[in-house]
């Protein structure tokens, strides 16, 4: 009888600490998906136009929002990202376009203007890289894609705290998905902030191109957006 109490003892052992070890945390919380979840921005942007020779600079606030799920076109279940501007806090919101979000397979993917970008992987890792535009295709003649090919993403920091805005912020993971520069001819920046429980907190999108025969000739955009408040995740 002592003998068969110890070995189920044994077996109760084993199995209790193989099921802690196979619950790995993913840290999918740096993408939160939440009904009701909200985030606003403080966007400041500059568009280059290669016809006028001038730029335009704009000072806006942004806000997305998550507002129901749905099966997505790969059967998956996805939220709807509704997004409103305005242009300063004494204003009305008005919507802009809607967007779309999953986190599946260990990826947390957003569709943007129809196309899909894979923004995260989990769980992070220091250095870690992946194809983050890879359903996208090259299109030379489109000014939203003609410059998206080929990115590698990948995590700068992972678990570090940062200042965004007012909020001191105790985990952040860092995202670089694309930094190239090509002297007098293209230049390319994006890179992503993402804060536990909250999601993306502050992005720096920069791609600006100019003509080697003609010192005024640009073209392209530069856009910062930093956290200005958030809340239901």
């Amino acid at each position: 009888m002592q003998k068969i109490f110890l070995c189920a003892a044994i077996l109760l052992l084993f199995f209790g600490c193989k099921k802690k070890t196979d619950s790995v945390d993913l840290e999918e919380n740096y993408f939160p998906l939440k009904i009701g979840g909200w985030i606003v921005y403080n966007v400041d942007s500059t568009v280059y136009d290669a016809f006028t020779l001038q730029s335009h600079t704009h000072h806006l606030q942004l806000k997305e929002i998550i507002t129901q799920t749905f099966t997505d076109g790969q059967g998956d279940l996805a939220y709807r990202l509704e997004r409103y501007e305005r242009d300063n806090d004494t204003l009305q919101f008005v919507i802009k376009n809607v967007w779309s979000e999953k986190v599946v397979n260990a990826k947390a993917e957003k569709v943007e203007e129809n196309q899909r970008f894979v923004k995260l992987i989990f769980p992070p890792q220091i250095s870690q890289s992946w194809q983050g535009n890879v359903y996208i295709a090259p299109n030379l003649t489109s000014d939203y894609t003609k410059f998206l090919t080929d990115w590698s993403y990948a995590y700068q920091s992972i678990d570090v705290a940062a200042q965004i805005g007012k909020f001191a912020l105790p985990k952040t993971a860092t995202v670089l998905d694309d930094n190239e520069n090509i002297p007098g001819l293209q230049q390319t920046f994006f890179q992503e902030i993402y804060a536990q429980n909250i999601g993306l907190v502050y992005y720096h999108h920069k791609y600006v191109e100019k003509q080697p025969t003609d010192a005024t000739w640009v073209s392209g955009f530069d856009v910062t957006a930093a956290l200005n408040s958030y809340g239901g995740f």
